[in-house]
Formats: structure tokens, C-alpha cells, sequence
């Protein structure tokens, strides 16, 4: 099966900022490497973040963060390959992270929503999230209809 692609471009000064509609009969990996890539092309305006290991600062590409959470008092920024720290709040780390990358699924953890591997449904009132790295965590009941209206939403921009 060959991946057939029309590319229109239309010159409109009604609009300042690019606007890409994708029309399509169904969504399926072609479209998805698409969005991905439109993405990439753009998130050279998303902020790298500063965290620490060792003595050290190290700047992460937010595409590389799987999770960011709180344990034992300290802010930890996990990304495949490393654990970092952040002398800043999960407040301050939330304003900085991409609204379409990331979400927060408790009072103590924000999550980088494509590193999830799956989301298990099965216990009535939870999702328990495993991550590409196998990890795991839960979603705060509280944050459970907050994850599954984004998830809806799905590839709708909202970032800043």
C-alpha cells in the first residue's frame, strides 16, 4: 500500500500566524508522523529545563522528560537514561512545561503524556499509568476526568 500525500498551500493575509488543517478519512500512522513532525518543526520554542545532577547543571529537552514528581521533599525530573533534581517548585516546573506534552495527574506529579506505554482502566475510579521505560504511577482521583478529557482532546494545541 503506497502513502499518498497532496500538499495545498494557500497565501491568505487574513492570517498572521500558519494555520494546517489535515483532511483525512482516518487517522493512522502516516498522519501521526506528520503531526509529529509539524510539531518538531515548532518546539524550538518550548523551553529547555535546568536540573540538577551531581554539581552540575544539566538543560533537558522537554521531549525527553518522562515524568516530573515529588519524593521525599525534593523535585525529581526523570528522564530514560537519568534521574535529575530542580531546586524549583512543581508549580514553577508546571508554567514551564508544554501544555500539549505534559499534564499533571496528581498533586505531586506531572507526566509527559508520549512517554505513556498504556493506560490500565481496569480498577473503577483509577488509571494506572506504565510509561515506555516500564515505570508506573497512578492518576489522583481527582485528576482522573481531567487526563481523560485531554486524552479527548487528543491532538488539539493548547500551548502557550
Amino acid at each position: 500500500m503506497e502513502n499518498k500525500l497532496k500538499i495545498v498551500l494557500e497565501i491568505d493575509p487574513d492570517y498572521n500566524d500558519p494555520l494546517v488543517t489535515i483532511k483525512t478519512a482516518k487517522n493512522d500512522v502516516l498522519i501521526e508522523r506528520i503531526i509529529e513532525s509539524l510539531e518538531k518543526c515548532v518546539s524550538s520554542d518550548v523551553r529547555q529545563i535546568a536540573a540538577l545532577k551531581d554539581d552540575s547543571v544539566v538543560f533537558l529537552n522537554q521531549e525527553d522528560i518522562i515524568r516530573v514528581y515529588i519524593e521525599n521533599r525534593r523535585l525529581k525530573i526523570r528522564t530514560a537514561s537519568e534521574i535529575y533534581e530542580s531546586k524549583l517548585t512543581l508549580r514553577d516546573i508546571e508554567d514551564l512545561l508544554s501544555t500539549t506534552l505534559f499534564s499533571r495527574i496528581s498533586r505531586f506529579e506531572i507526566v509527559n503524556l508520549r512517554k505513556i506505554k498504556e493506560f490500565d482502566l481496569s480498577i473503577a475510579g483509577t488509571i494506572k499509568v506504565t510509561f515506555e521505560d516500564r515505570s508506573e504511577t497512578w492518576v489522583a482521583r481527582r485528576y482522573v476526568k481531567t487526563i481523560q478529557e485531554k486524552l479527548i482532546k487528543g491532538g488539539q494545541k493548547d500551548e502557550q
